[in-house]
């Protein structure tokens, strides 16, 4: 497979022997390899590449493994999509101008190590070789959704400090990185989103009074749109660098041992969606979309409580104010991430009302999607004041 030439996984491999200088570094072999079909990606592909290397003067053989992650080149409206939107070149900046700058102030992994980047390609640590997924017969608890917290606490506690102890001003400075690439009125695919929600509301029976219709018809769509003010940077509250993307499959565990029931670690990948906002995203955006709704109203005090203090702990730990103004004060979530469907193009950007063939072929799914959108349509309608 010609995604990397011999002389880019040369480079990899001298970059992983960082102690060993270059020229010493010999490339044995290299293999790229297809990745696991649970990998699929909604933005990508994803290859595992398999290096193997020696040090001259040394007999013992090196083995690294690295995942990969590439432009679509097996869906050309995908491709053409990513192009579009520069989602690789934001992610390849952000990997290598400022989550390094950041990780220096903090105490444990907060992301996967770049070795290598293109605007199409790139190449990190495969954390799977410590780190997986929850399985199928696995569940969320408390314990998960604070070991999250803990990690996003400590990102933007880092952040922080990398603008206060190096007088940088994130947003000004990288402001043609942190590009909105999701919550924006001229990306399509965010538009056909928030039809497809005015379309699933008006035929749910919880709204089938003539105020509910009223409201899905005339408002609804307007008010939806406010949600592009929350992702940009506040002029209330302090700023930080946000992952903004914490979904279930963005967060890989770190066990002790194979009969370990508990994580004692976590870390999250896929930084398309970043920018300088309010932590509030972060943190609402985890409780929002992994827990159900029931788990949240449950958790949902005891998980604020438990990210803030984690938050001035690390703020503390920096030498840094820990009186900052509480970030948790204000509570729209953001919008589901759109799924995917083989006519990409046109579901993406068109036209999602079909998708009343999905919740036919797959029983349980309308309630999964349903369930967020009855509870924020039953927000607005109680709230709509506060955002016209």
């Amino acid at each position: 497979m010609d995604l990397l030439s011999s002389e880019e996984c040369l480079l990899i491999a001298q970059r992983t022997l960082s102690v060993v200088e270059e020229h010493n570094v010999i490339l044995i072999n290299s293999q790229v390899d297809a990745g696991s079909k649970d990998l699929m990606g909604y933005m990508g592909e994803y290859y595992k590449l398999h290096l193997e290397a020696e040090v001259k003067g040394d007999k013992k053989k090196y083995f690294f493994n690295y995942f990969i992650k590439s432009l679509p080149r097996k869906n050309e409206p995908q491709r053409e999509e990513c192009e579009r939107k520069g989602v690789f070149q934001k992610e390849s900046a952000l990997y290598s101008q400022l989550l390094p700058k950041i990780q220096k102030y903090a105490t444990k992994k907060l992301y996967p190590k770049c070795y290598y980047s293109r605007n199409d390609i790139l190449v990190l640590e495969d954390l799977t070789q410590d780190y997986r997924h929850l399985r199928a017969n696995e569940y969320y608890t408390l314990d998960h959704y604070k070991l999250v917290l803990e990690h996003l606490s400590e990102l933007h506690a880092a952040s922080i400090a990398w603008e206060e102890k190096e007088n940088v001003k994130i947003y000004e400075s990288y402001k043609h990185v942190l590009i909105e690439l999701h919550l924006d009125a001229n990306n399509s695919w965010y538009i056909t989103g928030l039809k497809a929600i005015l379309f699933l509301a008006a035929r749910n029976a919880h709204f089938q009074t003539m105020k509910a219709q009223l409201f899905i018809q005339d408002k609804l769509y307007n008010l939806l749109t406010k949600v592009e003010e929350l992702v940009v940077h506040s002029k209330t509250i302090r700023n930080v660098l946000c992952h903004r993307d914490t979904w279930d499959r963005n967060i890989l565990y770190h066990f002790n041992n194979k009969s370990s029931v508990l994580p004692n670690a976590c870390c999250i990948v896929d930084f398309q969606l970043t920018q300088y906002c309010s932590p509030t995203l972060d943190v609402l955006f985890l409780l929002y979309i992994v827990a159900p709704a029931e788990v949240r109203r449950a958790i949902y005090d005891e998980c604020l409580e438990h990210y803030y203090k984690n938050l001035q702990h690390h703020l503390g730990r920096l030498g840094l104010d820990k009186n900052l103004k509480n970030p948790l004060l204000f509570g729209l979530s953001p919008n589901l991430r759109p799924k995917c469907h083989p006519k990409f193009d046109y579901y993406l950007n068109c036209d999602r009302s079909n998708i009343l063939l999905v919740i036919e072929i797959h029983p349980g799914y309308e309630e999964t999607i349903m369930t967020p959108i009855r509870e924020k349509v039953d927000y607005l309608m109680e709230n709509e004041n506060s955002y016209t």
